[in-house]
């Protein structure tokens, strides 16, 4: 009623659950937004466009003071072109600041006053077919549930028989027990282990011909489980993944309009674009994400940002992030999901990950520099001019040298050398002096070091092994950073190296002293 009495008359239907309205009316100032998050994101769109204001990480943001706020005529309307936004990243997932920076992260902590969150059904995120037909419950009586490679039906962790009808009965039952147990949920994963293994029987894989790809069979399961579920819970989503051995599309099947398709580019170089990087790779994903937006209207994609054995070592994909969510969104992508160090706090430069993926999944046209350099200020203060530096030193590299960096590269890939981790080194202790005076400054600073720091401790020990003789320079350097690099790893709150192993600093420091040879 009010909106009507000021003439504001809104199209509500076309904002979604999280387009806003800006709109000036005279001396009044409309926000007005989508049922669940709109007008909330409005506020938040305000402040951020108009004012100024920033959310670089938790706890650390840029809130301009003014005695007064003067603002121009606005009549401006903004529907994110993503509705699943989500940096899976430890230092994310606070609630907070997922909302003020527009992201509906299904981890992050958001809660009813922030809107609520994209909901997966609890254990139905990924991964889900040990769950829907457990082996250890199923696999005695029927072992014909399961797939069968090179002749043998698979016990433990394998993959399903897709076409088994008692299979995509026991799926449906699953999920739809799931969805009305739990309201809230929106999606339910109907999806491979996570291993290879693919059924091999006559039925899944006349089906796999047929349509040269070995999707088809899954895509055959999760579109007899969706047609169930829509009957009953049309608001609901099926997802599945296109994943390694599944990511090529099939030639005629078609998910149903209820199935989110969740495409995984996991064998990909990161240091370049996914669309012009020259590797094999990479060319194969592209053709793959094209293929996929030509048949599903509901891809959703699941991308990877870090280095998942080495989570400190120097990972040069900050200058790729905005160009890959761009490619992403030309190819029909209605949803994305970066993995990064979601396990532990503190890994590699994870706050300016973390903010710049945030900001492209908001708005894929956000500036590259733009976003890159007001964190860098924001966050390091007078230490931004070398930490800029060094992030350019870092991809240049990559960039003129053409080399292809993957999620599991160690610390001797080229992308690496010592006189770059010396200039490197180099660029961090000016930072660290920039803002000697300013401790809160500073420790992030440390933190942020720790990375290159691990880099030259990790190819030092290394070095020590090899046959070709010691790195003079670089064995000293480490020796050099040993103690800071330790103190820091000590204090900082990393809680893992890599995925899914915890960190024993004492081990890891013994290690290091006896290849290192400290104190000899």
């Amino acid at each position: 009623a009010r909106l009507k009495s000021l003439g504001a008359a809104i199209d509500f239907k076309a904002l979604g659950a999280e387009g806003y309205v800006l709109r000036t009316v005279g001396p009044h100032l409309v926000i007005a937004g989508g049922a669940q998050r709109g007008t909330l994101y409005g506020v938040y769109g305000l402040l951020e466009e108009h004012l100024g204001c920033r959310w670089f990480a938790p706890g650390v943001s840029r809130i301009p003071r003014q005695e007064r706020l003067v603002l121009g005529e606005l009549n401006e309307t903004k529907v994110p072109v993503l509705e699943y936004r989500e940096p899976f990243t430890f230092d994310c997932f606070d609630g907070d600041w997922c909302a003020r920076n527009r992201v509906n992260s299904s981890s992050g902590r958001l809660q009813a006053r922030h809107g609520g969150k994209v909901r997966f059904g609890d254990g139905f995120f990924v991964h889900t077919f040990a769950r829907l037909v457990p082996p250890e419950k199923y696999f005695k009586e029927h072992p014909e549930y399961f797939s069968l490679v090179g002749g043998k039906r698979q016990d433990g962790y394998a993959q399903l028989c897709c076409t088994n009808e008692d299979v995509i009965r026991l799926c449906t039952e699953g999920v739809l027990a799931a969805m009305k147990a739990q309201p809230d949920a929106f999606v339910f994963s109907v999806s491979q282990n996570d291993t290879d293994k693919h059924c091999e029987c006559d039925r899944c894989q006349a089906l796999a011909r047929q349509e040269d790809s070995q999707m088809a069979p899954v895509l055959y399961l999760v579109n007899r489980v969706a047609e169930a579920a829509e009957k009953q819970f049309p608001d609901k989503a099926i997802e599945t993944l296109a994943y390694q051995w599944t990511r090529r599309p099939p030639k005629t099947m078609r998910p149903r309009s209820n199935v989110i398709v969740r495409l995984c580019s996991i064998e990909c170089c990161f240091s370049h674009p996914l669309a012009t990087c020259s590797s094999p790779e990479n060319k194969r994903f592209v053709e793959d994400l094209r293929g996929w937006a030509k048949v599903c209207n509901r891809l959703w994609v699941w991308d990877y940002v870090t280095d998942f054995a080495h989570y400190l070592l120097p990972f040069p994909n900050q200058r790729v992030r905005n160009d890959n969510i761009r490619l992403f969104v030309e190819n029909n992508v209605k949803g994305i999901f970066e993995q990064d160090t979601y396990d532990t706090p503190h890994s590699e430069l994870a706050a300016l990950g973390g903010y710049l993926t945030a900001k492209f999944l908001w708005n894929p046209e956000y500036d590259e520099n733009v976003a890159i350099n007001e964190f860098l200020e924001g966050y390091y203060a007078e230490a931004a001019g070398p930490i800029r530096k060094y992030i350019d030193l870092l991809h240049d590299r990559v960039e003129h040298q053409n080399i292809h960096v993957h999620i599991w590269a160690p610390p001797a890939s080229p992308h690496l050398t010592t006189e770059l981790l010396v200039e490197a080194n180099a660029l961090w202790q000016e930072a660290e002096k920039l803002v000697a005076e300013k401790p809160e400054v500073l420790r992030r600073v440390q933190i942020s070091r720790m990375s290159v720091d691990y880099a030259i401790v990790e190819r030092a020990r290394n070095a020590a092994t090899q046959p070709s003789g010691v790195d003079g320079a670089l064995v000293a350097l480490a020796k050099q950073r040993f103690a800071p690099y330790i103190e820091t790893l000590r204090t900082s709150g990393l809680k893992n190296l890599r995925e899914g192993r915890a960190l024993n600093l004492e081990e890891y420091r013994a290690g290091l002293v006896k290849a290192l040879k400290i104190g000899q």
